[in-house]
């Protein structure tokens, strides 16, 4: 029997009401499925096609600045139409779709959700590339392909799901090429975040609740995973820092406020939508369950927005490393 979305949401709480990170992240592959079967379709009609953040500068729009750090992302791997590339945790592939239209390279998502693989499908049909894109369902702790079969790969904000980074840069280190490159967007605890905090201790906890996240990781413990794992390190910087003449906060689109972005952040407006789809349910025009849904997604939203506030939180570390030629 299909499992229902309210069955769902029930089953990804009982998850966290788990408070040992260790118990948790033994169930992180189940529960981020189980997450993204529930919140992709909210993603794509409330985001778009990239489920992502972006420095963005004033003046540019929030679609243009998510484009513009893919771009970003495909320059400092330096893509061309020669290069196989693995897309980690590559939701319905809008990323690849534009990296794929901007360097020509033949691009390979691999997700864990079933729902992703058949809405990327039909996204790349629709999308006029589809000879340089293919998705895969499995899981990045055991990536479904030889060693060596790849000369990129890269991760826009997938592998905070990840139970273990090390095993998973791993992973990546073994699907590259000799002389191979990869760069990895990732989500972390900053410097700033001090673990005897409680507030501190609640904000990371709500973005590991609203995110489907079983433990957010610190700078630190990345840099450390991605020395264990093998890599040659080439640059490691949180892009937030960096004076590229960003000057809008990547949280800015989550934050209440009357610009058409922010209105549905407001408390009225979350307000007005969480009846509504408590409606639907009742007339049973959305599947039951999709309001508690969405109550989760508010968490992530405002947990989000704090830790971006407070400066102990940033979706944007890039990590960008190369395989040994030997």
């Amino acid at each position: 029997m299909e499992t229902t979305q309210q069955e769902k949401v029930s089953d990804y709480n009982k998850d966290f009401e788990e408070r040992d990170y260790q118990k948790r992240t033994k169930k992180a592959q189940h529960l981020t499925d189980n997450y993204y079967t529930l919140v992709t379709n909210f993603y794509e009609k409330g985001w778009g096609q990239s489920f992502h953040f972006a420095p963005r500068y004033k003046g540019e729009d929030f679609k243009s600045s998510i484009l513009r750090h893919e771009h970003f992302l495909a320059s400092q791997l330096g893509l061309c139409s020669s290069d196989k590339v693995l897309d980690l945790g590559c939701g319905i592939m809008g990323p690849a779709r534009n990296i794929a239209r901007v360097s020509g390279a033949y691009i390979t998502g691999l997700t864990i959700n079933v729902h992703q693989v058949e809405r990327a499908k039909t996204l790349n049909r629709e999308s006029g590339i589809d000879h340089l894109l293919q998705v895969v369902q499995g899981d990045f702790m055991e990536i479904p392909f030889p060693d060596n079969s790849f000369d990129k790969i890269y991760a826009i904000e997938a592998l905070c799901h990840a139970p273990n980074l090390i095993a998973v840069y791993k992973q990546a280190l073994s699907k590259l090429k000799p002389g191979g490159m990869a760069c990895f967007y990732e989500w972390a605890m900053t410097d700033q975040f001090n673990p005897s905090n409680p507030e501190h201790i609640k904000i990371k906890e709500m973005i590991e609740y609203g995110n489907g996240i079983a433990e957010l990781k610190t700078i630190a413990e990345i840099d450390k995973a991605i020395e264990a794992a093998g890599f040659e390190q080439i640059e490691n910087i949180d892009l937030l820092k960096v004076n590229y003449g960003n000057n809008v906060p990547w949280y800015s689109t989550l934050q209440s406020g009357w610009s058409l972005s922010q209105i549905r952040h407001t408390k009225a407006s979350r307000t007005i939508v969480h009846y509504m789809l408590r409606t639907l349910e009742k007339l049973n025009f959305v599947k039951k369950g999709v309001s508690k849904a969405q109550k989760i997604l508010l968490v992530a939203a405002d947990g989000l927005v704090a830790g971006g506030e407070q400066g102990i939180f940033t979706p944007i570390y890039m990590v960008k490393v190369k395989k040994p030629k030997v």
